[in-house]
């Protein structure tokens, strides 16, 4: 059986598995919505589009609803372009890269609701949108937080080591207005504000001290 040939024959028993579970689940819920069986978002063309002989199987990590979805989709895509695969075969592709929960969420979706590789990215991306990978920005000064009273000449001791999330204050928005370029930056900015910080820090100390002498 040659390999594309066997790949259809693989998503067919996919199918045929998902449709016996969902009977099953139907059975034991009496009262539900009747699920239908999870090739049916598709429109009739994706459906009955064929996998060509010889077409290069398409082999990404499976997506199981925990990881990035853009990330996901730019795999999907790389492999797609490269085995030339065109819209609708992406399309009847697609469900065999998912897992778990995201397997499941394609069963749900409504009965022909699929009409191009457009419409399921929108959904998929609209389903697993939290799960997104929040860009970093340098200025985020990564994941240790300034304590309270914590200067910020002890909290850059740290730098090295973390990266993300100044307390509120004037050097977080100074950040906030002028987005610095590279570390090195951020580093030289800092240094300023500990020196700003460091002369109020000893303002503040001479004049507690001069009104402490005053009281006496």
């Amino acid at each position: 059986m040659r390999a594309a040939e066997q790949r259809e024959e693989e998503l067919r028993q996919q199918i045929a598995a998902l449709r016996a579970a969902n009977e099953h689940d139907q059975a034991e819920c009496e009262g539900d919505a009747v699920q239908p069986f999870w090739g049916q978002p598709f429109c009739k063309e994706i459906d009955e589009t064929p996998i060509p002989p010889n077409f290069r199987e398409v082999v990404v990590e499976p997506f199981d609803g925990s990881q990035d979805p853009y990330v996901h989709l730019q795999t999907f895509q790389t492999q797609m372009y490269i085995s030339g695969g065109n819209d609708r075969l992406s399309c009847k592709l697609f469900p065999g890269t998912l897992r778990g929960v995201a397997m499941q969420w394609m069963t749900m979706l409504p009965p022909r609701s699929i009409q191009t590789f457009k419409d399921l990215v929108g959904s998929f991306v609209s389903q697993f949108a939290a799960n997104k990978v929040k860009k970093l920005d340098v200025a985020d000064l990564f994941d240790i937080k300034q304590t309270e009273g914590e200067s910020l000449k002890s909290y850059l001791a740290c730098f090295n080591n973390a990266i993300k999330g100044l307390r509120a204050g004037p050097f977080s928005d100074a950040l906030a207005l002028r987005k610095p370029v590279n570390m090195e930056e951020i580093r030289a900015r800092a240094e300023k504000h500990v020196e700003m910080e460091e002369d109020q820090c000893e303002r503040r100390r001479l004049e507690q001290r001069s009104k402490r002498k005053e009281v006496r």
